[in-house]
């Protein structure tokens, strides 16, 4: 007789859910949701030069989302308005718009897909990944792990903002530095070293401090240094800064636990999931990956992404000084396509907070917010 196959170990999503969620009843609500990704680099490494990826651009895994019930809207309308040929098997987002984002919002065609999904019966989800904070965070994480430094845990977001401000204007640089001690494996001989370093290359240009953030942070870096044992930077894979974007993928999953997840074929993460039973408290998550050519929802997604991935990398990019001279020279079009993002996400917003998740750092979002919505931009964050 033979024997039956072992059930796969359980993956319980619980550690990858927000506690908060439990305040948005919306999330438990059995949408259906479809997903594209862009900017996928599935690693990222130190290399002599600095990094196997060089763009940085953000990780945006997302799409559209359909209530119970709902159906997803048929797309020959959108494919005719956009003047799409017979023998394209599927749409992308090259078929609205190409070049930057703001060669993106300039484009006519954008106007038609934006205006389209925004009348359809969908919202917009997704979720923002900053490449660039993600691969250097664990160095405020270590420093509020050392005992008398605890205090400064209300002040971590503001830190890890920080840091990646005085990163953003030579990441190259900082990442050389980086590669000197194997981070992210730093000997623990070497900890206050590596410190030193660090902070020798943040504040390479003086002591400027654009608010008290900025100067705790160099504190912390100061004071640190003479001690230091840095518990998140040890153990680990030497110069792996991102190895994959499972969590990502899981992340979401836990959010939406009665939802319906529909993911473009990705065929590492499907393989790796594969040897699990994903369960959030014992009870199964509902997913599958499909191939984009035989689900219209999945390439709206891809248009939706991509467009998304452009403009949190632009938002993360540029200075508050660079998107004010832009915005101000928009033309009539990028003002229309901005409008019409803007209440996209005000939609998604409304029916479902937890449809957006953007974990860029503090300053990145609130280009973002002011760029889309208009609102106050921090002067902490003017340089």
């Amino acid at each position: 007789m033979n024997a039956m196959p072992p059930f796969p170990p359980l993956l319980d999503l619980r550690p990858f859910r927000s506690p908060e969620l439990d305040w948005v009843p919306s999330a438990n609500t059995p949408y259906t949701l479809y997903y594209d990704e862009t900017n996928n680099i599935r690693r990222l490494a130190l290399t002599e030069s600095g990094l196997n990826h060089t763009a940085l651009d953000c990780f945006v895994l997302g799409g559209i989302a359909l209530g119970p019930g709902a159906q997803v809207p048929d797309i020959a309308p959108l494919r005719k308005a956009a003047r799409i040929q017979p023998s394209a098997s599927e749409i992308k987002l090259k078929h609205f718009a190409e070049g930057d984002y703001a060669a993106c919002l300039n484009e006519p065609k954008l106007e038609h897909f934006l205006t389209w999904l925004l009348d359809a019966p969908v919202y917009l989800h997704f979720s923002n990944f900053s490449v660039l904070n993600w691969s250097i965070v664990d160095l405020v994480d270590s420093l509020l792990a050392i005992d008398r430094y605890r205090t400064h845990h209300r002040i971590r977001d503001e830190l890890k903002t920080e840091l990646h401000a005085l990163v953003r204007t030579d990441p190259l640089g900082y990442f050389r530095v980086l590669k000197t001690f194997d981070y992210p494996n730093v000997a623990p001989e070497r900890h206050t070293e590596f410190l030193r370093a660090v902070r020798k290359f943040l504040f390479r240009k003086g002591l400027f401090f654009r608010n008290l953030n900025t100067m705790a942070l160099f504190d912390l870096l100061q004071e640190v240094s003479d001690d230091a044992t840095l518990v998140f930077l040890t153990d680990n894979e030497s110069n792996v800064l991102v190895d994959r974007f499972d969590t990502v993928f899981l992340h979401r999953m836990a959010t939406f636990p009665k939802a319906k997840h529909v993911f473009d074929e990705e065929n590492q993460v499907r393989r790796r999931l594969a040897e699990w039973r994903v369960v959030l408290d014992d009870k199964a998550i509902d997913f599958r990956f499909a191939d984009s050519k035989s689900e219209s929802a999945i390439q709206i997604s891809d248009v939706l992404c991509g467009l998304l991935g452009k403009h949190f990398s632009c938002m993360e990019k540029s200075s508050i000084d660079e998107l004010e001279a832009w915005s101000s020279t928009l033309s009539d079009q990028q003002h229309r396509n901005r409008t019409l993002l803007s209440q996209l996400i005000d939609k998604a917003h409304e029916e479902c907070p937890a449809f957006v998740f953007n974990q860029a750092p503090k300053e990145s979002q609130a280009k973002s917010e002011w760029f889309l919505d208009g609102a106050e931009y921090p002067e902490d964050y003017r340089d």
